[in-house]
């Protein structure tokens, strides 16, 4: 890796990243990872001089361990987002220190943590803008039940900002691996009680959730590492954390500047989903994905009812997402890749020729997946479904109080809920009262104004285009121009997205246009939201 050419003329977006493994990285690489280089991102090295990032992204760490236990990180994925989001250059200082202590980091402790970081922060600044921390640590002191961390981190954070000039900088931080690897009282009470309680007390503090993150060791629940698409995901909610922290004008996190999103999604096309799903989902508004397999939709089930192709072919008429599970339900994992190939292109082809619609995503059969299947499978496609929640009666229990709390978690948590629902009154999982599942609906259309509920296709290409939108903002004298560009596929990734632009808009005339047609658009407090196209929109907000 080499210096930039000039890097002193440089305009950076500077971040720095410090705390204990999870954030200097133990995640398992794959064979690219440290030969990759990340477009956009920059690490400053041990010289203080910004050089092209790749893995493992603490490596230049100045208090690290042994560089073997260096690993996958959230700084891979929290900067490629932010460089493909704002379209700047991210330059990073990491500099975390596994099995460290909050009291480790306080300014004038022996150990020098704090010190290290505001050296090499220093140095980073000769290079650009200062824009946000990055913090995750805590398990040591968990472990450890150390007292007072809400106000030893205000101490750090307040000597960092006060040391970097920096006098309302943003902070986000992140929660604990959620499994046994100590006490689960002690891990909750961080998780939900310390870190928000910081983020109340700490000007300009935020928080990010670990909900859904996996463990690196399946077969080591002591072990508080991430694995690495854990971090993957910690990654991306950092970023979604920071990015309307530092910029003026962002896409929203989802459709509306909702919270959360929600798809109902219902697998192996039961008879059912035709003449019960769909109709309840229809009365609400909503709309769901339905995963079909060909093979059994053509040769029939005496056992287990299946709908037909002309169902199908309504349903999607009337937007329902008709969508791939394999032709044969087979474990595609134990295939060869050219059966797998295979087996997924011919339920593509029959979904086309029988709905008229196209396939544009794909469930795996059994949730089985590996490294090549996901690649094959997602060329061509918005997405694969790789986290779901299973819902029904006969097999995971659901009841109207475990389904409401679902749902509450998912608002919390600001998730992408993915609901899996096989049989309503047959089949797996089948529901003893499918009452339950439309109070289910209910419920989250009672909760409307936090939960976008869409088809899996749709919010997995909002989440895809907003990884890689940028949106500009030109001043006018009466305003100002919005300009969105993006460098995916136009067939397949033409979601609107919502754009939020910060500002005061009390007794404002404002007037939204496109091509002299007037858009509509949203006032929610310093926040005016409009919808735009992903490829080329061009829209004038003028006073």
């Amino acid at each position: 890796m080499s210096a930039v050419g000039d890097a002193k003329s440089a305009d950076y977006d500077i971040y720095l990243l410090i705390g204990q493994s999870n954030m200097a990285g133990r995640g398992a690489f794959e064979a690219a990872d440290t030969t990759q280089i990340i477009e956009g991102v920059w690490l400053l090295d041990a010289e203080g001089v910004p050089v092209k990032a790749c893995a493992p992204f603490n490596r230049y760490s100045s208090i690290r361990k042994d560089i073997r236990l260096q690993g996958y990180s959230p700084a891979n994925n929290f900067s490629k987002l932010m460089h493909s989001r704002t379209g700047r250059d991210i330059l990073l200082v990491v500099n975390a220190k596994g099995g460290s202590a909050i009291g480790q980091w306080q300014p004038g402790d022996k150990h020098g943590f704090f010190d290290e970081a505001v050296r090499r922060t220093r140095q980073a600044m000769e290079y650009g803008q200062l824009k946000g921390i990055l913090w995750h640590q805590g398990e040591t002191d968990v472990m450890k039940g150390t007292p007072d961390y809400e106000k030893k981190f205000s101490t750090l954070i307040t000597a960092l900002r006060d040391s970097l000039g920096c006098g309302k900088l943003p902070v986000v931080m992140g929660q604990l691996g959620q499994w046994g690897w100590s006490e689960r009282e002690k891990i909750d009470s961080f998780n939900d009680s310390v870190i928000p309680s910081i983020c109340r007390s700490v000007d300009n503090c935020h928080y990010v959730s670990s909900h859904r993150l996996g463990r690196l060791f399946k077969d080591k629940e002591r072990d508080p590492h991430f694995s690495r698409e854990a971090q993957i995901e910690l990654g991306r909610r950092y970023a979604d954390a920071m990015l309307p922290l530092v910029d003026s004008v962002f896409v929203t996190k989802f459709r509306g500047n909702k919270q959360a999103a929600i798809s109902f999604t219902f697998d192996d096309g039961d008879y059912d989903h035709a003449v019960l799903v769909a109709p309840e989902l229809e009365k609400r508004g909503y709309r769901g994905t339905f995963w079909v397999n060909g093979r059994v939709i053509e040769k029939g089930d005496t056992v287990r009812p299946r709908v037909s192709w002309s169902q199908l072919r309504g349903m999607a008429q009337n937007g329902h997402e008709i969508s791939n599970h394999s032709w044969s339900h087979g474990k595609l994992v134990l295939m060869t890749p050219e059966e797998a190939r295979y087996d997924i292109a011919k339920n593509d082809s029959a979904i086309v020729a029988n709905t008229g619609v196209k396939s544009v995503s794909f469930c795996y059969p059994y949730n089985a997946t590996r490294p090549w299947l996901v690649e094959m499978a997602e060329e061509g496609r918005v997405g694969t479904r790789l986290h779901q929640s299973g819902i029904g009666q006969q097999n995971n229990k659901m009841t109207p109080v475990k389904l409401k709390a679902w749902v509450d978690k998912v608002i919390a948590t600001g998730d992408w809920g993915i609901t899996m629902t096989h049989g309503i009154t047959v089949g797996y999982d089948k529901w003893h009262t499918p009452q339950d599942l439309w109070d289910m609906f209910d419920y989250v259309k009672s909760q409307d104004a936090d939960i976008w509920v869409a088809p899996f296709k749709d919010v997995a290409a909002y989440r895809a285009q907003r990884d890689n939108i940028v949106v500009r903002k030109t001043d006018m004298p009466d305003g100002f121009m919005l300009s969105t560009e993006m460098p995916l596929d136009k067939e397949l990734f033409n979601e609107p997205v919502t754009v939020a632009i910060k500002g005061d808009w009390s007794d404002k005339n404002i007037m939204v246009v496109r091509n002299k047609t007037k858009v509509s658009f949203i006032i929610n407090g310093e926040l005016l939201l409009v919808d735009m196209r992903p490829f080329s929109d061009l829209v004038r907000i003028s006073f």
